[in-house]
């Protein structure tokens, strides 16, 4: 159960979140979750958008989350209603918050440029590269030059032109690691401009992070490891805060919770024989990071009870 530090008739309903946040970044997962629940069901709207962002993408869902049975895992994540329940998204939405707003116009299709915008206005860099990404999936064509020049639209997304070709010109503007150059005349960056990126740039942070934490004495090694496992530049811009507003960026990717969903989203992108395979590779430039995502991979595997002989 969740241990609170003061009576909870004497707390506002923003301690009470914060409460569960931290509890939720410290890796005690089910508590952090429980005590957003519990305010979701309250109607308060930055725990419903919170709590529907972690039930959306499967990345934020921790070991104890996944080692629920089904139904009592949609009951905690979810609001009544339907054969499965609800995302709690589309009521913070309803309240008018507007982050919920947003990502409801996304999964809607009713995103635009302006959805996009207010994003960037809100400061969400997570919900802002989803929506530019998507927006060229589902349009199968990029935005032209007079948006990506625009003051809110970002450098990180530069090679999402109206041809999918990073334009010399944006191509001065990005350091010579930066992964966008694959998208250019001039092809990938040689391995130590990338290198050096990742060292740098505000981007690589979530992997910088986990290897200062997990692999102190192969940071470097490490760091090439975690980015070449995860093996795409969308998904790293898409990892981060799910909630800016309420984590800071910084927070997310030091806790255990953000960098234990660093891992999973590794996991989740490749089958069970894969992962092996993988970190078998992936050991030959870092063992320590190969090891850490090995511990993480089994940690957040569901284990079958044996039948009874």
């Amino acid at each position: 159960m969740v241990c609170l530090s003061l009576p909870l008739s004497a707390q506002t309903m923003s301690d009470q979140r914060a409460q569960a946040i931290d509890l939720w970044l410290a890796d005690q997962e089910l508590d952090g979750l429980q005590g957003l629940a519990l305010l979701a069901q309250q109607g308060d709207a930055q725990s419903q958008l919170l709590l529907g962002l972690i039930d959306k993408f499967a990345e934020l869902q921790g070991a104890a989350l996944v080692a629920m049975p089904r139904a009592e895992r949609l009951a905690l994540l979810r609001a009544p209603g339907g054969m499965s329940g609800r995302n709690w998204v589309h009521f913070a939405a309803q309240q008018g918050d507007a982050i919920a707003v947003a990502w409801t116009e996304l999964w809607s299709m009713d995103a635009g440029l302006d959805t996009a915008k207010a994003l960037a206005a809100l400061d969400e860099p997570r919900a802002l590269a989803e929506t530019l990404i998507t927006l060229v999936k589902r349009h199968e064509s990029g935005f032209p030059a007079e948006v990506l020049a625009q003051d809110w639209y970002p450098q990180t997304l530069l090679m999402l032109s109206e041809n999918r070709v990073l334009r010399d010109e944006d191509a001065a503007k990005l350091h010579p690691g930066d992964p966008q150059h694959r998208f250019g005349t001039k092809g990938a960056p040689e391995p130590e401009a990338l290198h050096d990126w990742l060292v740098t740039s505000a981007v690589a942070r979530p992997i910088r992070a986990v290897c200062a934490a997990q692999c102190p004495d192969q940071q470097q090694a490490c760091t090439m490891a975690l980015y070449k496992a995860l093996g795409s530049y969308e998904g790293l811009l898409t990892h981060a805060s799910p909630v800016n507003a309420l984590i800071a960026e910084d927070r997310f990717v030091d806790s255990p919770r953000g960098q234990a969903a660093l891992a999973r989203r590794i996991m989740l992108m490749r089958s069970t024989r894969m992962r092996e395979a993988e970190r078998e590779k992936l050991a030959q430039i870092s063992l320590c990071a190969a090891d850490w995502l090995g511990a993480q991979f089994d940690a957040h595997t569901v284990r079958k009870i044996p039948a009874p002989q």
